[in-house]
């Protein structure tokens, strides 16, 4: 099963029970509420691989470097 089918099991899953609670939501408003429940756990993950990488060493770079760059860049 690829990302695509697996997200959208999910999501027919999870409207599946929140229309036996409440029949009168919209696809749209069903499918806001899931994105919005998806994203805690995909932050979760991001941070938590975030935090491995500052355990090994990597902390990316100094945010004057970024600044620095970007400005030279976009002419800021």
């Amino acid at each position: 099963m690829n990302n695509t089918e697996h997200f959208v099991d999910e999501f027919a899953s999870y409207a599946k029970q929140r229309l036996a609670s409440d029949g009168a939501l919209s696809i749209d408003r069903l499918y806001d509420e899931w994105r919005e429940s998806q994203s805690f756990e995909e932050d979760r993950l991001a941070l938590e691989a975030s935090l491995r990488d500052m355990e090994h060493g990597e902390t990316g770079r100094p945010f004057d470097d970024f600044a620095n760059e970007f400005r030279r860049r976009n002419k800021v």
